[in-house]
């Protein structure tokens, strides 16, 4: 028998994906919601919208969820945030009913070692949701906004549907901003901390590590991890959180607010999905960028992009991505489901190719929502199934 938190708990993630009701439901009168056999997902924060979207609901707007082709059970999708959403407090799920309570995982990482625990059986979370808890068969995949770290081994398959690109996001509180960077001045600035230029002190703030984007944009600005902790101390230092000071990923708000916090007269700059900017500045998605708050251009010089790119287009709510910034080789990245590689591979499991794997399947096909929330399709090159990485350690966030 389920208990009452449990029981709670399931209800408030079905509520808090807008699963339960209304247009998400389908099947007869007599079939039990098309929901409680999901596939359900977990991880990245860049990611969590549009697989919101395609669970049937996200930010005050209804969408047609998808699903497996009829054939194979017109199987649906659950997505269960990286962080809490608004008015849930409790930092617990349970993704399917009857199943275990266990720890939110937030971030790309921690969403693909949610998944390798679902896969391996070593178990997942911490005190606050109960310890460590057997997850297997309740992680049926990972959202993650980044590809593979250890390619030595292919438990996991990484599945791409969107392009996206990443720049800088920046706010100063007072004068004129720094709104162009160069790479190596990026470079320079997360390996050795704030520095002048053009007459403003640049402080390159922190995103919490556990975010695909985090390790993104060490990839983009060259910095190990012990320098990036280094160079953005003093921005993580202004304000005390769960995450140590470092930003939850693609948050303007957050930005802010250490802005706000600090010397008036410094520009504070963090790394920053496009596509999660023009979606909250296009209210797709919750979190719009505060005033203040804007995408950073990058000056790329002679190639690969000739001359000075900005990530977005236009002005909101209409802002669009700029394709030739989207599709350079360092700042821009294709963003992924993760799915164990027997499950998408050899026989069976018809369900699930159907929805994720190859150009014509569901979640390739749906191009205007991935297009709604800032990402580039791939075309023939959606659903690829050819990424494939080793299961990542870790059993906690």
């Amino acid at each position: 028998m389920l208990t009452s938190a449990t029981k709670k708990r399931l209800s408030m993630a079905f509520v808090a994906t807008a699963l339960i009701g209304g247009a998400a439901l389908s099947g007869g009168a007599k079939a039990d919601p098309k929901q409680l056999t999901a596939l359900a997902g977990v991880g990245s924060d860049t990611v969590q919208d549009v697989f919101n979207a395609f669970a049937g609901y996200t930010n005050g707007t209804d969408y047609a969820p998808l699903h497996s082709s009829a054939a194979s059970g017109s199987r649906q999708v659950i997505s269960f945030d990286a962080i809490n959403p608004v008015n849930i407090a409790d930092t617990c799920i349970t993704t399917k009913l009857g199943g275990p309570t266990f720890d939110r995982p937030n971030g790309s990482g921690s969403g693909q070692k949610a998944l390798s625990r679902n896969i391996d059986g070593t178990k997942w979370g911490t005190a606050a949701c109960g310890g460590l808890v057997d997850v297997s068969g309740q992680v049926d995949f990972g959202r993650s906004s980044s590809g593979p770290s250890v390619t030595t081994t292919s438990e996991l398959t990484f599945i791409p549907f969107g392009r996206d690109g990443v720049s800088f996001a920046y706010y100063s509180k007072t004068g004129t901003p720094v709104t162009t960077l160069t790479r190596a001045q990026l470079t320079s600035l997360y390996t050795t901390g704030p520095q002048v230029i053009g007459g403003i002190r640049v402080v390159p703030c922190g995103i919490q590590n556990g975010s695909g984007t985090f390790k993104f944009w060490n990839s983009v600005t060259t910095a190990t991890t012990a320098q990036e902790i280094t160079a953005t101390a003093e921005c993580n230092a202004l304000v005390t959180n769960t995450l140590g000071g470092r930003l939850e990923e693609n948050d303007g708000t957050a930005l802010k607010l250490r802005g706000d916090t600090g010397n008036a007269g410094d520009e504070y700059i963090v790394g920053f999905s496009a596509a999660s900017f023009i979606a909250k500045s296009n209210l797709a998605a919750p979190g719009q960028p505060p005033a203040g708050v804007n995408m950073g251009s990058i000056d790329f010089g002679a190639s690969p992009a000739a001359g000075v790119q900005n990530p977005v287009a236009g002005t909101a709510p209409n802002l669009t991505p700029n394709g030739t910034f989207y599709a350079d080789t360092v700042f821009g990245r294709n963003v992924y489901s993760v799915w164990p590689t027997t499950s998408v591979t050899g026989l069976g499991n018809a369900d699930i190719k159907s929805l994720v794997v190859g150009s014509t399947s569901a979640v390739c096909s749906a191009t205007n929502t991935i297009q709604k929330f800032g990402f580039l399709s791939l075309g023939a090159n959606c659903g690829t199934i050819t990424t494939t990485g080793a299961l990542v350690a870790g059993q906690t966030n």
